[in-house]
Formats: C-alpha cells, sequence, structure tokens
C-alpha cells in the first residue's frame, strides 16, 4: 500500500508510542484520570508460559531463539540495529525489556541530579532529587518493590511495599567479604515479589529471571500498568510498528504513521498529543526517521542532540569460586546485594563519577560449563567431571557498574545500508568509552577482585568484555541518554516536563530523556519519571480547557 492509500482513523487525544516501563506507565496514567488514550506497540503480548523456563534446554533457548539481543532473536517484530562496539538488549513486546529484565530497582542518588555543579562534565537535571521522590515511591507500590527500609546510602523515602528478599548464600557471602572489607554494603531492592501482592504470586527463587517470569513474580508494565490501563479504558493496538511521526508545515506533530503486522496495511493515527517511548535506542532512530520540511535534520533535533550522549553504564562482570557451595543459581539473577561504597566521585581517585558492585548470580549448570559470564569454561575429557566437583555452584558473581560520562560522539544514527522489514532505517550505535570512564571501569574492577578474595575466593576470574581487536564490546543492558531533557534548548531536545522544544505537541519520555546514568540500574527512574510526565501531560491539557470547563 502507498503512503498515499494509507487509513486515517479517528484522533485521540493522546498518543503513546511503546507498551514499555514508561509507556505502560503513562497510558495508566492517562486513563485512570478519564483521558482518552492510544498505545501503540510493535510488539505483542508474549504469555508468560511460553517462556523458556520448563524446557530442559531453557538455558540454550535463552541465548538464541529468546536472547535478550535483536541481532541474535530476530522476531519479526524486532529491527536489526548496526553496531560497532556493542550489543544492545531490548525487547518488542507488551511491557518492553521490563518482561525480560533482571528487575533491579535501586533510585539515583540526590547527587546523580546535579552532576553539572559537581564536576562539569555532564548536564544538571532540570528538577531535583526531591522532585522525584515521590514518584519514585508511587512506582514502587505499582510494581510492589521489595526491600529492606533504612538503606543509609540514600536519603530515608517511603516503606518498600515488600520485605526483602531472601540474599541467600551467594548474597551472604557478598555481605560478609564487604564488612571484612569495612565498606557499605545493602540487600538490593528488586521489583520481585517476597510475597503474593495485588494478585501476582511470591517468587519461587528459580533464577531464571532473564526468560521472562512465568508466575508474574518478576514485575514489568506488562503486568502491572497495562491491566490497569485497560481497565480504565485505555486502547492498546500491538503489532502496530509506527514508522514515520507526521508534522504540519508549522512544525506541530499532528500523529503517527503505523504499519499493521497482521495486513501489512498504513494507518495514520490523528492526535493531539504525541508520546514517544521508545527506549534509548528506538526513540532517537523514529525522531531522526521522521525529518520533514518543518524538521529537515529530524523531528525535535534543532539543537543536532537528537541520538547523541548515549550512555550504557560500564560494565565488567568478575566472577569468584571458593569452596564453600553458594548456590549461585537460586534466587534472583541479579541482585541479592550490593555496595555503593564508591558511588560517589572522589578526586583523589584520578576521575569523576563512581560505581556500584552488584552480588549476582551464575545461572544453571550448562550455563556455568560453558563460562557462566567470565568465559571460565569447563573442560572436556577427564577434567571435566573435577572441574565440575570444584566449581559447580560454589562460585558468585559481582556485576561492576559504573557511571559512563553523557559524550556526545557516543551516538545513534541511522543505518546507511540496514533497514527493518518495513523498509525502515535502522539505527546505528556508536559507541567508545571515554578515558576518564575507562580508568574508572578499571579501578572498579579491582575493587570487586578485592571483594572476590575477601570471600575466600581461590579463583577469580575477570570479563571486561574487551573484543577480539582490544576494542570495549559490552552487552548494552542499559539505554540511556539520546533525547534528553533540560533548560537549554540548544542543549536538549525537550524542556523539563518533557515538551519537545521545537515540535509542538511532541512529548519524548523514556530511557533517552535522561540526562546522566547514575551508577544503577535506570528503570526504576524511568518508570518515576513516567509518573511525573503524565501528571504534568494532566496539567497540560488542564491548562489549555476553555474556562467554562474547568
Amino acid at each position: 500500500m502507498s503512503e498515499a492509500a494509507r487509513i486515517e482513523l479517528p484522533p485521540v487525544a493522546v498518543l503513546v508510542i511503546g507498551a514499555g516501563m514508561a509507556g505502560g506507565a503513562i497510558t495508566c496514567t492517562l486513563a485512570e484520570a478519564g483521558v482518552d488514550v492510544l498505545c501503540l506497540e510493535q510488539g505483542r503480548w508474549v504469555p508468560g508460559g511460553s517462556r523458556p523456563h520448563a524446557d530442559r534446554y531453557y538455558e540454550l533457548e535463552r541465548q538464541f531463539r529468546w536472547s535478550t539481543s535483536p541481532n541474535v532473536r530476530a522476531w519479526g517484530e524486532d529491527y536489526p540495529i548496526g553496531t560497532d562496539a556493542v550489543q544492545p538488549l531490548m525487547f518488542n513486546e507488551v511491557g518492553g525489556s521490563t518482561a525480560i529484565y533482571t528487575a533491579a530497582w535501586p533510585r539515583f542518588r540526590p547527587t546523580d541530579f546535579v552532576k553539572g555543579k559537581e564536576h562539569g562534565r555532564s548536564e544538571d537535571w532540570p528538577y531535583s532529587y526531591d522532585d522525584l521522590s515521590p514518584f519514585y515511591a508511587e512506582n514502587d507500590r505499582s510494581m510492589g518493590v521489595s526491600g529492606l527500609d533504612g538503606d543509609p546510602a540514600f536519603p530515608a523515602h517511603d516503606p518498600y511495599p515488600n520485605p526483602p528478599l531472601p540474599i541467600g548464600k551467594r548474597g551472604s557471602a557478598f555481605g560478609k567479604a564487604c564488612e571484612t572489607l569495612g565498606w557499605h554494603w545493602w540487600p538490593f531492592p528488586m521489583a520481585v515479589n517476597s510475597r503474593e501482592y495485588r494478585g501476582r504470586a511470591a517468587c519461587n527463587y528459580c533464577g531464571d529471571c532473564q526468560s521472562g517470569c512465568s508466575i508474574d513474580a518478576l514485575a514489568g508494565s506488562h503486568n502491572t500498568y497495562w491491566p490497569r490501563a485497560l481497565a480504565a479504558g485505555a486502547q492498546l493496538r500491538t503489532g502496530a510498528r509506527v514508522v514515520r511521526i507526521e508534522s504540519d508545515v508549522d512544525g506541530r506533530v499532528t500523529g503517527a504513521v503505523f504499519v499493521d503486522a497482521n495486513t501489512g496495511k498504513r494507518f495514520f493515527q490523528p492526535a493531539e498529543r504525541t508520546v514517544v517511548c521508545g527506549n534509548g535506542i528506538g526513540t532517537p532512530r523514529l525522531l531522526l526517521a521522521s525529518a520533514s520540511e518543518s524538521h529537515p535534520q529530524g523531528l525535535a533535533n534543532s539543537s543536532d542532540q537528537v541520538g547523541r550522549n548515549l550512555m550504557f553504564h560500564g560494565l565488567a562482570i568478575v566472577e569468584a569460586w571458593t569452596s564453600e557451595i553458594l548456590d549461585p543459581h537460586k534466587g534472583v539473577i541479579c541482585a541479592a546485594a550490593y555496595t555503593a561504597e564508591f558511588a560517589e566521585t572522589d578526586p583523589k581517585r584520578g576521575f569523576v563519577n563512581g560505581f556500584t558492585l552488584l552480588s549476582s548470580g551464575m545461572n544453571g549448570p550448562g550455563y556455568q560449563a560453558n563460562g557462566s559470564h567470565s568465559g571460565n569454561v569447563a573442560p572436556w575429557g577427564s577434567g571435566h567431571h573435577e572441574w565440575m566437583r570444584t566449581h559447580l555452584n560454589r562460585g558468585f558473581a559481582i556485576l561492576v557498574q559504573t557511571e559512563d560520562l553523557p559524550i556526545s560522539t557516543n551516538r545513534v544514527t541511522l543505518d546507511a545500508e540496514l533497514v527493518d522489514s518495513d523498509g525502515v532505517a535502522a539505527p546505528f550505535v556508536h559507541y567508545r568509552l571515554d578515558d576518564n570512564d575507562a580508568r574508572l571501569l578499571e579501578y572498579a574492577c579491582d575493587k570487586a577482585v578485592e571483594i572476590a578474595k575477601a570471600a575466600g575466593a581461590h579463583e577469580v576470574k575477570v570479563n571486561r568484555f574487551f573484543g577480539s581487536s582490544g576494542e570495549y564490546m559490552p552487552p548494552a543492558w542499559h539505554l540511556m541518554g539520546t533525547a534528553r531533557m533540560g533548560d537549554d534548548p540548544a542543549t536538549s531536545v525537550t524542556d523539563g516536563e518533557h515538551r519537545a522544544w521545537d515540535a509542538p505537541g511532541l512529548y519524548i519520555c523514556d530511557g533517552s530523556s535522561l540526562p546522566t546514568g547514575g551508577a544503577v540500574n535506570p528503570t526504576s527512574t524511568i518508570g518515576a519519571v513516567a509518573l511525573r510526565c503524565a501528571v504534568k501531560i494532566l496539567e497540560h491539557m488542564k491548562k489549555e480547557l476553555p474556562a467554562w470547563a474547568v
């Protein structure tokens, strides 16, 4: 069907693009306020029971057909990602990546919002931690977060709705090692039920979180916000790949063109307001692909900031093997416990920003035998059984997570050759670790090794994710910064209320909105930011009502 033959649908008040963490929270909030809201999602509902849990080959399934990388998985609803450095984690389905993530649920720290003032190599947020704190608390309640109150590394906040998950033997080993070293440690808050919560089951500690939870103990937007949104009257159209956001001659956004996966037909969905929630790669890709006469450099890109300032977190994994059985295949995969001892900048170290270290699992016996997270592969032949006796379930992993700087040359552009199945240019991801961040990551790895040794490890492996030619090539689990909000139209894409500076009618809210990435998993912050965005949209809508309607 030609572009001219597209079918125009009845308009809606708000169109949301993407049904992940941000899209689910925004759609739910608007629907429960009585707004006529429609969400377009290129993926589908994936039933929990269809995920690879009971199958004897579930570990292989997760590495290939159910891989977290769309380039490996290559489902019909996926799009290819060109890259010279990383393999991004992404899932295109209702719930987005929250359907297959680890559900680690820390907050950003108050200092994460003022890095510009701290060291000047990042931008300040347009609002503070205190401004976001009530939305963090609301998001915690919606997701059913399990955690231990009173972590001294954070300001006091509302109690978690569920008690903490058990940290298990590996979490205890990590915690005792931190105590030996005199470092902070604490059970990690998780969006996983420690008890039945709002109709969702308690965790059974199977350890296979990243296949997606078959019993819904792990919270994602698909089993928290979306049932509420649909009950409140929101519309959700799956199998709807948005190929372009439309704008008029004055630059105002008027809606979006999408392709229906079942029929191949093109539709135009008009909307008074359009909210893009496509993640830190999908959002800049769609904005750049929506160039027009009124937006020649790409939609909302007069500042040339769309796609720039890409952040993933500096990542490494240190694995330790001890003489004790630590059961690293049980419990949540990440993280039983963590330390924020080094989360803040200390100029004496020779770099800015900080890092956290998380006690993580090693998955099942097949995964462990094949090298787990560090490539420590069990030998074949006569040494295999001895290796399994001395290694299987006797170790734990330490996830090293550093804050990377928002660098303008780390960016998402449109690939010159790759296209998706509807002919839209694929994103191309370019990323290089800044010298500051490389020093930070090396220092953090050394500290993780100290924990391993303090835990009595007799063998330690460090995976710094270096490629064959020496370049840093990590899995890109956290997609941030590529359409950041701010106070200055010259250095940001949206204002602090998520309105695009130069595209009226357009809002952008997801990981791409974050000006800084912190040193922790970002999904909790993305959800809180989305709830705040939804409240701002409601305020804007109320202000624009005629006086008699207020």
